[in-house]
C-alpha cells in the first residue's frame, strides 16, 4: 500500500520536508498523484534505506547530545566568547568653524597644515589657529 509523504513523515517522526527533499534528491521513489495531489511512496529498497538512514542520524544526534552534556558537566566544555572587534574611530577634520550665537553667528574656513589648521575671526580678523 502507498503511502504519502505528509502519513510517511508521521510514522517515522520526522518532517514532512524532510521526506520532500529525500524525494527531490531522488532518495525516495514517489509519483505524484494528481487527483490526490500528494506524493505516492511505495514500500521499498529505497523506503528502507531512507529509514535506515534516519535511524543513523538519529543516533548519531544522541551520542553527540550525550557527548556535549557530559562535556558540559565535567567543565571541559565552556560557552563561547563573544568577538571583540577592534573598533577604529576615523577622526575627521573639521573643515568650518562658527563664531557667534544664534543671529550673530558668524562661519569662517579653516586650513590645514600638517596637524594644526588657521583660520580668520570672522569679526575682528585676528589669526587664530586649531589643533
Amino acid at each position: 500500500m502507498a503511502l504519502t509523504a505528509n502519513a510517511l513523515a508521521k510514522k517515522l517522526g520526522c518532517a514532512w520536508k524532510t521526506v520532500h527533499r529525500a524525494i527531490k534528491r531522488g532518495e525516495l521513489k514517489a509519483v505524484w498523484d494528481g487527483t490526490r495531489r500528494a506524493w505516492l511512496i511505495e514500500d521499498g529498497r529505497e523506503l528502507t534505506l531512507f529509514r535506515a538512514r534516519l535511524d543513523y542520524l538519529r543516533s548519531v544526534r544522541q551520542q553527540r547530545r550525550e557527548r556535549m552534556k557530559t562535556l558540559w558537566r565535567t567543565g571541559k566544555l565552556r560557552p563561547r566568547r563573544r568577538k571583540q572587534v577592534v573598533v577604529q574611530v576615523q577622526v575627521q577634520r573639521p573643515t568650518v568653524v562658527a563664531i557667534g550665537q544664534g543671529i550673530y553667528e558668524r562661519t569662517a574656513p579653516i586650513r590645514w597644515h600638517g596637524d594644526e589648521g588657521s583660520f580668520c575671526c570672522p569679526s575682528c580678523a585676528a589669526p587664530l589657529k586649531v589643533r
